[in-house]
């Protein structure tokens, strides 16, 4: 009995590992034997118990219980992340800019089909669509019809072709038949979108404000025609009147409830009398860093334009008036609200600086003499 531990330091572990803490005080040192004899009797149980097949099964069901809990997490942290890429993807996509290219090859328009005719212009003998005045143009990209123009559209609208886009205001001054009109609106699905057409005026005389030529609007697509005069988003008139461009500004676009005007672009008679009566009513209309496009500054009636406005304008870009340096505008209604000037071949693009819109006068909207003589006072200085 002499090599049995004490009472004392056999309770103490029994209740470590019991919790049986009555176990004490029922061993008083009288029968201190019989307890040490109960003592071990308990640890046994106790061991025995821990190893029992129940507690095996209880502890195999708990760990089966705590595996499936982690597959049930592992399948939630998966479809978790396929939903959060999903959802990356459609921010991706609506940040994507659509394909001004792709768009206008598929409505026709001439705005990019040198694109598509180049290569056989450029054979010989040309195949395609080559105009005979340009089959020897030393410019080869004179020499098929149509234009290149969408490297200006994509990299000036092409953040207005998002699907986060913001709603703005856009005008088109030359309809024709509208197949560059269908082109800008599927680029621009954000965009409220009016055209201006001269050919949709009553036939008659045009010294009685009609058209005596036919309806070229109507041609290609009667339904988009009737449409869109029909939600007054095609407008019939001569945009060579200021009159006539104050009156679709004021009753139809000036609105309370319209967007910003951010886009016009002129692609209409490309006669350079136009295009500046173009650029003098609308540019100052545009709202901050939008864009004044004019298309077709090619030798042709647009000669003017490109050797007498042009660099007034390019002059007018560059003006500090600085008394050190004696210096005068060229324009002063359009140089307060120049930021920048981008030419491609036979296209301009007149960037608004950060200056808010100005409603000018009619007086104002009217181009001034010196608009295509560049041999004036204001280039004097250079």
């Amino acid at each position: 009995m002499s090599s049995l531990p004490s009472g004392r330091s056999l309770t103490s572990s029994l209740n470590r590992r019991t919790n049986q803490s009555w176990l004490p005080q029922l061993c008083s040192r009288d029968v201190l034997l019989i307890c040490n004899m109960l003592a071990m009797l308990m640890v046994v149980y106790t061991f025995q118990s821990s190893s029992s097949p129940t507690t095996e099964k209880n502890r195999t069901m708990r760990d089966a219980t705590v595996h499936k809990e982690d597959e049930i997490s592992i399948i939630e942290k998966r479809n978790a992340a396929i939903h959060n890429a999903d959802t990356r993807l459609d921010n991706i996509d609506l940040f994507k800019e659509k394909d001004f290219l792709e768009i206008a090859l598929k409505t026709g328009t001439d705005k990019v089909l040198g694109n598509k005719h180049l290569a056989g212009c450029l054979e010989n003998p040309p195949k395609g669509a080559c105009p005979a005045s340009g089959t020897d143009a030393k410019n080869k990209f004179c020499r098929p019809f149509g234009h290149f123009y969408n490297t200006v559209y994509q990299t000036w609208l092409g953040k207005y072709s998002t699907a986060d886009a913001v709603p703005f205001q856009f005008m088109e001054i030359g309809y024709y038949q509208g197949s560059g009109f269908e082109a800008y609106t599927k680029f621009l699905p954000k965009a409220e979108a009016h055209s201006i057409e001269i050919s949709c005026l009553p036939e008659g005389p045009q010294s009685e404000g009609k058209w005596p030529y036919g309806n070229f609007a109507i041609k290609r697509d009667s339904d988009m025609y009737d449409k869109l005069r029909a939600n007054s988003r095609l407008h019939c008139g001569d945009a060579n009147k200021v009159s006539f461009l104050n009156e679709v500004w004021s009753e139809q676009m000036n609105r309370i409830d319209a967007p910003p005007l951010k886009v016009v672009i002129d692609d209409a008679s490309h006669e350079s009398e136009h295009m500046v009566a173009s650029v003098f009513f609308w540019f100052p209309r545009i709202e901050p860093r939008g864009v004044m496009i004019v298309e077709d500054i090619q030798p042709s009636i647009a000669d003017r334009f490109r050797t007498q406005f042009l660099p007034q304008m390019m002059k007018d870009m560059h003006f500090c008036g600085n008394n050190n340096f004696p210096d005068e505008q060229c324009f002063p209604t359009l140089q307060p609200l120049l930021a920048s000037i981008h030419c491609e071949m036979h296209i301009c693009v007149f960037e608004r600086n950060d200056e808010p819109s100005v409603e000018l006068s009619m007086e104002d909207s009217i181009p001034p003499s010196n608009a295509l003589d560049a041999d004036n006072q204001c280039m004097k200085y250079t």
